[in-house]
Formats: C-alpha cells, sequence, structure tokens
C-alpha cells in the first residue's frame, strides 16, 4: 500500500499530537483487523459488526440511494484505518481509493493492516494519506466521488471543507457523506448543549481516556451542523444538486417492525414518500433531521441511524 503525506495546518497538527487517537494503533495493532475496525470505525460500539455488513450496505447505497454509481478515483475524507476505503476500492470500478486520516500513525500502523485484510491482493488500490480535510493535494477536478464516514462534523469550516472538496471533483462528480444531519429547528444554544455533553465513564474507558478526566464533544473537535448548515455549505461550495436521506433500522415494538418490514420492501427512493407522511416518524431520535426516512435491517449491526447527504458537482 502506497503511503504519502500531504502538509497539515501547524496548529492542527500540534492539536493532534496530543489527542488519545494518536496513541490508539499502540492500544490495538495486535488485534484482529475485524476488532480494530470495531473500535476505531465504529467507536466499540458495534461489537457483532462483520466486513459482510460494510460490503451489503455499500452495494445497496451504490445501487438504490446514489444517481452515479461508484467508479474511477475516490478519496475518503477521516479516513481512520481504512475499514470503509478498502470496502469500496474493493468495487471493480473502482481504480482507486485516497483514504485521507489526519493521525499518522493509524496511517501507518494500522491501515495496512485493515486494507489487507479487506482487500487481499487487491491492496494497491488503496492509498494512505496523512492530510487534512482542507488541504487536499490533488489536482483540479481529478477525482470522481468522495466520502465520508462520521468524520466531517470535526470540520471547523463546512463551506472551507466543501469548497475544497468540490475543486478536486470532476464535473459530474459527487460526494456522499454518512454523518450526522441535526434537526433544522434546532437553535445554536441547543447544538452548544449537544457539544457540552461530556462521554460517558465507559466511552472514556473505551476510547483509552482517563475516565476521570473530563472530556466533552466540543473538546473532542466536534462541531454539530443542521440540514441546513449542510446544504449551505453545499450551496456555497457550487454543487448544482443536494439530496439527504435518513437511514434507519428496523426497531420498536411489534407493530412497528411489522410496517417497517413491509416499508424495506418498497423501492428505497419510494420510501421517503411515504415515510413523511406516516404517523409514527414522529419524535426526533438524537435529534437528527428525520424526514425521507429509509428503512433497512442492513444496519442493524451498526451502532446508529444515519444521515445520508449527497451532493453532485
Amino acid at each position: 500500500m502506497q503511503h504519502i503525506n500531504w502538509k497539515i495546518n501547524d496548529l492542527l497538527k500540534k492539536e493532534i499530537e496530543t489527542h488519545y487517537r494518536t496513541t490508539f494503533p499502540m492500544r490495538v495493532q495486535n488485534k484482529h483487523s475485524l476488532e480494530i475496525i470495531r473500535t476505531l470505525t465504529f467507536d466499540s460500539v458495534a461489537p457483532r459488526l462483520r466486513v459482510e455488513d460494510m460490503y451489503n450496505f455499500m452495494e445497496y447505497v451504490n445501487k438504490f440511494l446514489l444517481r452515479h454509481k461508484l467508479q474511477g478515483i475516490g478519496l475518503e475524507v477521516g479516513a481512520g484505518c481504512g475499514a470503509f476505503s478498502s470496502v469500496i476500492a474493493h468495487i471493480p470500478e473502482v481504480h482507486k481509493v485516497y483514504g485521507v486520516e489526519i493521525c499518522e500513525p493509524i496511517v501507518r500502523d494500522l491501515m495496512p493492516t485493515v486494507g489487507r485484510f479487506v482487500l487481499g491482493d487487491d491492496l494497491h488500490k488503496l492509498i494512505g494519506v496523512v492530510g487534512e480535510f482542507d488541504n487536499l493535494e490533488l489536482e483540479d477536478s481529478s477525482v470522481d466521488f468522495v466520502f465520508d464516514f462520521f468524520s466531517l462534523h470535526h470540520s471547523g469550516n463546512l463551506k472551507r471543507t466543501f469548497a475544497e472538496i468540490y475543486r478536486i471533483l470532476k464535473p459530474g462528480g459527487f460526494i456522499f457523506c454518512f454523518d450526522k444531519a441535526r434537526d433544522n429547528s434546532l437553535s445554536h444554544e441547543d447544538l452548544e448543549k449537544l457539544l457540552d455533553r461530556e462521554y460517558t465513564r465507559e466511552s472514556k474507558i473505551k476510547m483509552g481516556v482517563d475516565p476521570n478526566m473530563k472530556l466533552t464533544r466540543r473538546m473532542n473537535g466536534e462541531k454539530e451542523y443542521r440540514l441546513k448548515d449542510w446544504w449551505g455549505a453545499v450551496r456555497n461550495a457550487g454543487f448544482s444538486a443536494f439530496e439527504h436521506f435518513h437511514i434507519a433500522g428496523i426497531t420498536g415494538n411489534e407493530a412497528s417492525i411489522m410496517c417497517k418490514k413491509m416499508l424495506e420492501k418498497l423501492p428505497p427512493r419510494l420510501q421517503p414518500f411515504i415515510t413523511n407522511l406516516l404517523f409514527f416518524h414522529k419524535g426526533n431520535p438524537n435529534n437528527l433531521e428525520i424526514h425521507n426516512r429509509v428503512y433497512t435491517h442492513l444496519i442493524e449491526n451498526f451502532p446508529k441511524e444515519i444521515s445520508l447527504i449527497i451532493a453532485y458537482k
């Protein structure tokens, strides 16, 4: 696997040097690759996750929810150990994927291991990059698609990040984000309160952080963006089209599960026309924007519901 370094802002570089993720490889490098994926990509809250779950979910999104199929050259921002980069690089029509991660020990020590586990002889299709969101050292119009798995909510300036992504995308290219789009009704004060929530003692232990140390989501470099904030950043960058789906699992009481299983049988792009009208969709799990809800059993081993945000150049 090729490993390259791009320039990182000095202030950001200093911040990451003291971040818990920097010591992460030392704690997990002797574990099985699947355990590394469960721990790093899914924050130790998906104990039943299998690589097949990731394959099946990406196949579903690629087949039913993306307007253009995944092919050519891709790039993942905030790639971590490269699990999703590898899954997407495994698609025959995809030539290579740049997995961009700011923490060098993760790229150097974990990404080759996970990449080899997922890709086997196709490991050459994964390129590990030490870099940041806002400085993607690729030529203009050189990438077919960009994606993120719960990373872009760490962007300190979403408009600037999307402008940089827009720059490297080819005409007709697109970005799709598996992330968090908060409800548009939330105020700035509501978002600030979410950021000041402290991680639980159990979460800190899983992260390898002193459980007695104060650690809020704000202190961990997270940000909160509502759906309209995502849309504003996309529009500001110049993208021509924007879509949002709320991907949810088959959960609830017996009657609710029965209804959701019936909905799941419908074409995914048809489901939102019905789900936006149904009574049992009222409510706001985790303060996420729940319009355009799509139900699938394919995320049953994933830890949370997902906002899928797509923008086309």
